[in-house]
């Protein structure tokens, strides 16, 4: 399992800069669940709407930094895409 704050820099970061514009993102936290033999989740709030995902999961071996952080940020775009605030945009390209 990776420790938080690995996870917190080198998964979360890059994937929320990614996806998200200066100011949009007001909340989040990352607390280490026993979900999946020991995970680690990811609460976000950006401009009023909350996101909340298994950012990285202790029982799926194999996976690089790098995957971890494109599996986020994947779901980012889905979750502005799909958000009042960003609906319909494809932050896909940013």
């Amino acid at each position: 399992m990776m420790e938080i704050v690995d996870v917190a820099s080198q998964v979360v970061a890059p994937a929320v800069s990614a996806v998200f514009r200066a100011g949009e993102v007001s909340a989040l936290e990352l607390s280490v669940t026993d979900e999946l033999e020991g995970s680690v989740a990811l609460s976000l709030t950006a401009r009023g709407e909350t996101f909340t995902y298994l950012v990285v999961q202790g029982s799926v071996a194999g996976m690089s930094v790098e995957e971890w952080s494109e599996n986020l940020r994947s779901h980012l775009v889905d979750f502005v895409a799909e958000s009042r605030f960003g609906w319909g945009e494809n932050r896909d390209d940013r």
